[in-house]
Order: structure tokens, then C-alpha cells, then sequence
């Protein structure tokens, strides 16, 4: 009876911490931030319909883009933006990328940097409503490959630098702007690489950075109503592996089992029903104590007392796929291949398994997890590409604020915090030139549309063209 006593006022206890903890925690909207009067967008609007029809898909396999398309495609960057082409464009080290300087007004300050990247995926057309690259606008969205990611952000950069220019004023501080070749190649080194190259023999650094990546997401978490707006200040690493068996060859009428195939076949599904360890990260401890500050009680309660409620935040994220992404290191089998002829058992077999890596864990940790989960000697593991976490860019000082004052200006409802991207850009090839980098989308959409992102019929509303032209012009102006 006694150490029933004793556990229930400790329960109690930590009850009471917790509760008082929260309420001290949390804090109101700031009312003081009223919405920023938004631009016309029409001009934009009818760019980014004109930019999605250049099929500016990139390859990694060497011959396969089509660099003609880059470059109709700049020709008309040129004509839609006389302007900057004219004041603000720079010879850059590749026929393929694009970069402007916006002399500022204080040219003692250090320069922030705005990059975007031209190249898309490629898109099969039978899968799409309307095709994808084609000049659609239709139901209040611009439809198309590169609608969202990213010739958005690029046009609104550049719509930004055009009508400051237009009306004679100038931002604070010089601005550039640098527009890649090869972002989704994925590790190219023609896009951003070079661009980076290029900065650093020009003695450059810059007080910020911000590319695409988080967007103001509707619905993002479950139970809170009002929109997050997150901020990437850190990119999981990224690593390929070829799993790969060979084994006797022969007719499909006389089978030996197991078979090259059915080997990797088993490989592969054991590495997607397995789960690493589940571990918060700094910016994901940052991303769940700005949530809580503004969230309602039970949801401040639970992310504002990690140091209780970690477990239980573990097993309601492990729940969500994108949640789940955020707090693990994950691994999913993306390509196989085994016979070219369907009555031919195929001597060898193999599968990629492509890995997204959070911060803490490495190649070597990744490589054991596989192999343990694999458990067949039989079938080999060959690392192919491997790329770094990313470096941890700050959750305070003028940067982060800048870009958080930005974004409540333009989207007065939002929560604004910063989290961990699940995905790669081209923002970490600048980091040897910035401490200050973070990648953010000014869009706000539901996850059913940012999942069109790399799928069919992509498109974004002509009402987040507005708004991306708006931020790009208050960011401007304002630092």
C-alpha cells in the first residue's frame, strides 16, 4: 500500500510539472503581425504558366538531358524579364545555370543569396489530367511539371527583382539569386557545384541562404487546426546501396529454389518491415517546442515536456509516415531487376535500396542495419553513393528571424517553426559559404497537394503565386 502511495503522488507530482510547465510555455498568436498587402500577380502568373512548357528535365545518365530546352528556356527568362536581364544577370561558369546580383543599398553588408533550381522530373503524360507541359490554368491552379517544384520559387524571385526595378528602388542589402541545372539529378555537379565553385573564387559569403523546401502545411499534424509553416534548417544524408545475388541460371519450366530474384525478394522485404531507432533530434526537439508554444493544450502539453512525453511522442509519430521520416533513419527498396525474359531464371538479381539518414547516424551504422535485417550472406551490399546530414543552420539570431517575421507577414494564421527536410536540395552545397541556411517554399497547401510534387498533375494555386511574389518583395525589403 505504501509504494502505491508513493508512485501516485509521483505521478501526481509529474503531473503537476507538466501542466505548469505548459501554461507557462505557451503564448498566444502575436496579433501584432498583420497580414502584408499582396501584390498583382497576374504578370507571374502567366510566366509561370509560359516556364512550365520548357521541358527542362535533367538526367544523370551522360547525353540525356535535353540542354536545348535549358537553354530556350533562359531566352525566355530574358524576354519575360527584361530588367533583370539587362541590370542584375552574371556570366556564370556553366552555358546551364542562371545567377543575378541586386546591388543593394548598403553595400557594406553581407550579401544573402536566393536559389532555385530550373530542372524538373520528367512526367509520363497518360497519367495526367492536363498535360504537364503544357499552358494550363485551370480551376484557380497553374497546372504542370515544375507548377510547385520549383519554377514557382523561381519566377516569384524573379518577379520580385523585376517589379523593384521596374519602380527604381533597391533592397537594403545586395541580393543573389542562383538557378541550378541538375537539382533533381540528385548529386550532380553541373547545377549548384559549379555555382557554389564560382561564389567562392569570387570571395563571396552570405548572411543567408534560402532555398526551396518546407511549405506552410495545412493539416500537418492531426488536431491542430491552423497551418505550421516549417522551415528546413537541416537535411537528413542520403545513400544508395546495391543489394545483389547470383545463382544458378536456367529454364523456368525446371526451377531450383530459392532463385537469384526470390533472394533479393526476401531482402527487400525485410528491409521495409524493419524499423531503426527512433531518436529526436535537435531540430526536431525545436520543431515540437515551437508547435507546442502555440498549439492547443493537449498537444502543448505533450511536445512542450519531451523530457517526459518522448516515448509516447515516438509511438504517435511512428504512426505517420512523415512524422515516422522525421524521427528515424529510413530505408526503402526503390528499383529491382532480374531476368529480361519472362520464361528465364535470372543468374543474377539485384535491388537499390535508397536510405535517408538522420543526423547521429552514418554509413557504417546503416550498412550493419541492413545486412543484420538481410541476414543471407548470399546476398552482397554495395554502397554507391553516400551523402553527409547536412550541417544544423541556427533556430535563432537575425537570420531565422528574418525569415519567420517573413513568413507571418505574408501568412498571418501560421505557426512558424523549423524542422529537419526529409528530402535533398541544392541548399547544402553552399554551406562552405553561409552558416545561415534554410529552405522554405512560400506556399500554403495540404498534404494531398505536396504529395503531387514528384507525381501526376502537379499544380499550385494562383493565389501562392501571389503570395510567393509577396514575400520575395517584403524579404527584399526588409533585411
Amino acid at each position: 500500500m505504501f509504494l502505491l502511495f508513493v508512485l501516485l503522488a509521483l505521478i501526481f507530482t509529474l503531473l503537476v510539472i507538466s501542466i505548469t510547465r505548459t501554461l507557462l510555455l505557451m503564448r498566444k498568436k502575436d496579433q501584432t503581425n498583420l497580414p502584408h498587402s499582396l501584390p498583382d500577380a497576374t504578370l507571374a502568373i502567366e510566366k509561370l504558366q509560359r516556364a512550365i512548357t520548357f521541358r527542362t528535365v535533367s538526367s544523370r545518365e551522360e547525353g540525356e538531358t535535353d540542354w536545348d530546352q535549358f537553354n530556350q528556356f533562359a531566352a525566355y527568362l530574358a524576354e519575360a524579364f527584361p530588367l533583370c536581364e539587362k541590370h542584375l544577370k552574371l556570366a556564370s561558369d556553366s552555358p546551364y545555370n542562371l545567377i543575378y546580383r541586386f546591388t543593394g543599398s548598403d553595400t557594406k553588408a553581407q550579401p544573402g543569396l536566393l536559389t532555385a533550381h530550373q530542372d524538373v522530373v520528367s512526367a509520363n503524360e497518360d497519367e495526367w489530367t492536363h498535360p504537364p507541359f503544357a499552358h494550363t490554368l485551370e480551376d484557380g491552379y497553374v497546372w504542370g511539371r515544375g507548377s510547385f517544384d520549383c519554377k514557382l520559387q523561381l519566377i516569384a524571385i524573379l518577379e520580385a527583382f523585376e517589379q523593384l526595378l521596374q519602380s527604381d528602388r533597391k533592397p537594403k542589402r545586395t541580393w543573389y539569386a542562383a538557378f541550378g541545372c541538375d537539382e533533381e539529378v540528385n548529386g550532380g555537379d553541373r547545377g549548384a557545384t559549379l555555382i557554389a565553385k564560382q561564389f567562392e573564387r569570387m570571395g563571396l559569403s552570405f548572411s543567408v541562404v534560402l532555398d526551396e523546401g518546407g511549405v506552410v502545411s495545412e493539416n500537418y499534424i492531426n488536431g491542430i487546426d491552423r497551418p505550421i509553416a516549417v522551415v528546413g534548417v537541416a537535411e537528413k544524408g542520403y545513400m544508395d546501396t546495391l543489394l545483389s545475388c547470383s545463382r544458378e541460371a536456367g529454364h523456368s519450366s525446371t526451377p531450383q529454389m530459392p532463385t537469384a530474384l526470390g533472394k533479393i525478394a526476401k531482402a527487400v522485404t525485410s528491409i521495409e518491415q524493419s524499423r531503426q531507432e527512433g531518436r529526436i533530434t535537435g531540430p526536431v526537439a525545436s520543431m515540437l517546442r515551437n508547435i507546442g508554444e502555440e498549439a492547443p493544450f493537449p498537444f502543448a502539453l505533450l511536445f512542450l515536456n519531451l523530457w517526459l512525453t518522448k516515448p509516447l511522442v515516438k509511438v504517435i509519430f511512428s504512426k505517420n509516415p512523415t512524422l515516422n521520416a522525421l524521427i528515424r533513419t529510413t530505408s526503402v527498396p526503390t528499383m529491382i531487376q532480374g531476368s529480361d525474359k519472362s520464361n528465364v531464371i535470372a543468374q543474377s538479381a539485384s535491388a537499390v535500396v535508397n536510405t535517408r539518414i538522420l543526423s547521429g547516424d552514418d554509413q557504417g551504422s546503416t550498412l550493419k542495419h541492413l545486412r543484420a535485417v538481410i541476414a543471407d550472406e548470399e546476398v552482397s551490399l554495395t554502397l554507391r553513393r553516400y551523402d553527409n546530414p547536412s550541417e544544423e543552420s541556427p533556430t535563432t539570431g537575425e537570420a531565422f528571424d528574418l525569415i519567420k517575421r517573413t513568413i507571418s507577414a505574408i501568412f498571418p494564421e501560421a505557426i512558424v517553426t523549423s524542422y529537419l527536410m526529409l528530402g535533398a536540395t541544392d541548399a547544402r552545397k553552399y554551406q562552405q559559404l553561409c552558416q545561415h541556411i534554410y529552405r522554405f517554399t512560400p506556399a500554403q497547401m495540404d498534404r494531398s497537394e505536396v504529395q503531387r510534387m514528384h507525381a501526376s498533375d502537379e499544380r499550385i494555386h494562383t493565389d501562392n503565386v501571389q503570395k510567393a511574389v509577396a514575400f520575395f518583395l517584403s524579404l527584399l525589403e526588409s533585411w
